[in-house]
C-alpha cells in the first residue's frame, strides 16, 4: 500500500434513506449537483463536507415536500451564488444556507439527572446552561446542585458560577443565558469543558450569507446547527445579547425589565437588507429534525410572506 492511500480518509458510508435520496436525485435537473456532491464528499471521507450538503439536502427536501420548486446555486450580480431560488406559488425568495461546524457540544440524548432535573422548581423565568465533570460521585452531584440552586435564586442574566469541592475539584458550572416567557427555570446543556460563545462564529455565517444576497428581492438565511441547544446562541447573534434594562419597566409579574445588547446581526440598521433569518438541525438522513424563523421586527416581509415561511421552516 502506498503511502498516499495509507493517508487517505476512509470513505464514509451512506444511510439508506439518504443513498436512495442522492439516486432519486441523480436525475433531478437542479438537484442532481447535490447528488454528485453528496458521493464525492462521502466517498473522499470529506466528513465536514458530508454534514454541510447533508444540511442543504435536508432544506431542499423540506422545501420539496412543501410543493416548491427550486433552482440551485443561482448567480447574483455580484458574480457570487444564492444557494437557492425558491417558488411557492406566487412566492419567490432567495435561500442561503449555512452549517456551523460540529464542535463538541453535548446533543439532546445526554440527560439530566433527576437532581438536577430539581433546579428547574426554581421560580426564576431564566434559561440556565448547565454542565458537568463526568463520573461524579453522590454527593458531588449534591453539592453541585445545592451550589447551582443557590446561586440561580440570586444571579442575573449572563453571570456565571463554576463550582468546586473542597479539595479544589471542578465538579461544573452554570450560566444564565437568557430570560423566557415561563416562571420557571429552563435547563439546557452546556459543554463539560465549559460554557462557549458561539455568537460570533454565527454572525460569521450570517455575514457570508449576507454577501450572496439577491439585490431587489426576498432574502433568506438559513443556519444549520449541530444542536438544538444552540439555538439561543443563535438568537444573540441575530438579535443581540440578553441584557438587563433598568430604563424600561419590566413586564406584568416581572422584577426587572429585560433587552436586546446592541451587538446582533440585525441591531439598529446593520444588514438592513436581512429581515428573515432561521435555524434548523438536520438528521443523518436528510430531514430536518427542529427548525425556527426569525423576522426582523423594523422591516418584516409582508404578513402572508411570514406565514408561509414559518409554515416551511418554523
Amino acid at each position: 500500500m502506498s503511502r498516499g492511500s495509507k493517508d487517505r480518509p476512509a470513505s464514509i458510508p451512506l444511510t439508506d434513506e439518504l443513498r436512495a435520496l442522492v439516486e432519486e436525485w441523480s436525475d433531478h435537473p437542479e438537484l442532481d449537483v447535490i447528488a454528485d456532491r453528496v458521493r464525492i464528499a462521502a466517498a473522499a471521507g470529506r466528513g465536514e463536507r458530508l454534514r454541510s450538503l447533508v444540511a442543504e439536502a435536508s432544506v431542499a427536501r423540506r422545501l420539496l415536500e412543501r410543493g416548491a420548486a427550486l433552482r440551485f446555486e443561482v448567480p447574483t450580480p455580484s458574480g457570487r451564488s444564492a444557494d437557492f431560488e425558491v417558488v411557492a406559488g406566487d412566492m419567490r425568495f432567495y435561500l442561503h444556507v449555512k452549517s456551523m461546524r460540529q464542535g463538541t457540544q453535548r446533543h439532546g440524548r445526554v440527560r439530566f439527572s433527576s437532581r438536577l432535573r430539581s433546579l428547574e422548581r426554581i421560580r426564576r423565568p431564566f434559561i440556565v446552561a448547565v454542565r458537568w465533570r463526568e463520573g461524579l460521585s453522590d454527593q458531588q452531584d449534591a453539592l453541585l446542585v445545592q451550589r447551582t440552586g443557590a446561586f440561580i435564586r440570586s444571579a442575573r442574566v449572563g453571570e456565571e458560577l463554576v463550582i468546586h469541592d473542597a479539595d479544589g475539584t471542578e465538579l461544573g458550572g452554570c450560566r444564565v443565558i437568557a430570560p423566557w416567557s415561563g416562571d420557571h427555570v429552563s435547563l439546557v446543556i452546556g459543554l463539560p469543558s465549559g460554557f462557549v460563545d458561539e455568537a460570533p462564529r454565527l454572525q460569521r455565517l450570517l455575514r457570508r450569507a449576507y454577501r450572496q444576497f439577491m439585490p431587489s428581492a426576498l432574502n433568506v438565511i438559513l443556519v444549520g446547527l449541530p444542536s438544538e441547544a444552540l439555538a439561543h446562541d443563535f438568537e444573540a447573534a441575530l438579535l443581540g445579547s440578553p441584557v438587563e434594562r433598568w430604563d424600561l419597566f419590566p413586564e406584568e409579574g416581572r422584577r426587572v425589565a429585560h433587552g436586546r445588547a446592541a451587538d446582533g446581526f440585525w441591531s439598529g440598521r446593520h444588514y438592513d437588507l436581512s429581515n428573515a433569518a432561521g435555524w434548523f438541525v438536520g438528521a443523518d438522513d436528510a430531514r430536518i429534525a427542529a427548525s425556527a424563523m426569525l423576522f426582523r421586527a423594523r422591516s418584516r416581509p409582508e404578513p402572508w410572506e411570514q406565514e408561509r415561511l414559518a409554515t416551511m421552516f418554523g
